[in-house]
């Protein structure tokens, strides 16, 4: 899991410090163990992962093969698990907002986050529900 997201994340974070990416992965670590963590494996590859917590917040979803589907795989196997869902991401990080976007997901509300060289990211926080529950 770790070497998709040192694969993916300068791609999809590239607006942000290098610093970033290794706070990112210590806290990444940190969800591992206390948020379910599903995996997708192409012939015993680890080629994406999804971790969610116990109310439906998706803290990181990665895929390291795009195009085959393994990120709509990874959301179907998790509403599968959860009634809602809620996650933040970057503006900047346009590939993802329409991914998600295209899948149901609504902007719910905005802020800004600063990054260890003092800039500002506007992110999005955007939510999705399963039927008729909404997350918050």
């Amino acid at each position: 899991m770790l070497a998709v997201f040192d694969q993916t994340f300068p791609v999809s974070h590239s607006f942000l410090e290098h610093s970033e990416q290794t706070e990112g992965r210590q806290h990444l670590k940190l969800l591992l163990g206390h948020s379910e963590t599903l995996l997708a494996e192409l012939d015993g590859v680890v080629i994406g992962f999804i971790t969610v917590d116990d109310v439906g917040y998706i803290p990181a979803l990665y895929v390291g093969r795009t195009g085959i589907g393994v990120g709509s795989a990874l959301l179907q196997a998790t509403q599968d698990r959860h009634e809602r869902f809620g996650l933040h991401v970057f503006a900047e990080n346009v590939l993802a907002l329409q991914f998600y976007k295209a899948r149901g997901f609504s902007v719910v509300d905005e802020d800004t986050q600063i990054d260890s060289l003092g800039r500002r990211h506007h992110r999005f926080e955007m939510e999705r529900a399963n039927g008729s529950i909404a997350y918050r």
